[in-house]
């Protein structure tokens, strides 16, 4: 499946006009951060799962750290080199080996199955994320990010992640315990273009840009 890589969606523009016409306090923040990159699809199929998969549960910092080492253990970081490196040396860079083998099955899934993530395409949101969570140590958060950053879909509110939890409260200045309540109304005056939204309440806590 080839994918053209650092292309600004087709929809941006569009997403920007409507979002300001429907929600004040995220026009605000995309006056605010309209200098910043936009999302793009940056890397293969396996980079955005590895990179996805080093990022649960930990922090940016951290998640950066153990890619260097990879890359420094296998230089050109492809499924094949992967599915040949031993579990301990990939260990050594600061995986789990619950990671390791997350890893690896992907890995594997591309070497055998690869037609699997180009039927993704044809698929709506939610079918594909039941499809990807099929996947071994992919969870909802996971597939939701994959959908964002490497399909580039236009409206994916990934709901459990913290940044978008933490900045979503800080800007619309409420408590977590409603965050939930609250972001499904205001979902509405995003809708269909939730990842934009997304995007742009990232960049108000994190003006470094992490595109998996």
């Amino acid at each position: 499946m080839i994918k053209k890589k650092n292309k600004k969606p087709h929809y941006w523009l569009n997403a920007v006009k409507h979002l300001q016409s429907n929600d004040p306090v995220l026009s605000k923040l995309i006056n605010k951060h309209r200098s910043k990159t936009y999302l793009i699809t940056a890397n293969s199929i396996f980079i955005t799962f590895i990179k996805i998969i080093i990022g649960q549960q930990i922090s940016i910092e951290v998640a950066n750290s153990i890619e260097s080492k990879i890359k420094k253990l296998l230089g050109n970081i492809n499924p094949k080199k992967i599915l040949a490196t031993p579990d301990q040396h990939l260990r050594n860079c600061g995986l789990s080996f619950r990671k390791v083998a997350y890893i690896k099955g992907i890995a594997e899934i591309i070497k055998s199955k690869s037609s699997f993530f180009s039927n993704l395409e044809s698929m709506d949101d939610m079918d594909a994320i039941k499809e990807l969570v099929k996947l071994y140590g992919i969870g909802t958060w996971s597939a939701e990010m994959f959908l964002i950053f490497h399909f580039n879909r236009p409206n994916i509110l990934p709901l459990g992640d913290i940044g978008l939890i933490n900045s979503y409260c800080k800007n619309y200045k409420i408590k977590r315990d409603v965050f939930i309540k609250k972001i499904s109304k205001t979902r509405k005056l995003w809708e269909p273009y939730c990842t934009v939204a997304t995007w742009y309440l990232w960049r108000d806590i994190d003006e470094d840009v992490v595109q998996y």
